[in-house]
């Protein structure tokens, strides 16, 4: 596995881990500051990992669109 396809599974596992702890503060009537924080903190943590994706889509000269990105 590559480091797009590493960057691409954790982005999914991050998402999965978002919806989870969103699911638990509506459960918990969404005052659980414990579950904001943590929500707060993984989506952070997915915005700089969707960043670092973009910037290796950026270096790759194979996107498969047909063009030379040379």
């Amino acid at each position: 596995m590559n480091e797009q396809e590493e960057l691409m599974d954790s982005l999914l596992n991050i998402d999965l881990e978002i919806i989870d702890n969103v699911r638990a503060l509506q459960k918990e009537n969404w005052v659980s500051e414990t579950l904001k924080n943590q929500v707060e903190d993984l989506l952070k943590i997915r915005d700089e990992m969707v960043v670092k994706l973009m910037s290796h889509k950026g270096n790759d000269s194979s996107c498969g669109c047909g063009d030379d990105h040379n």
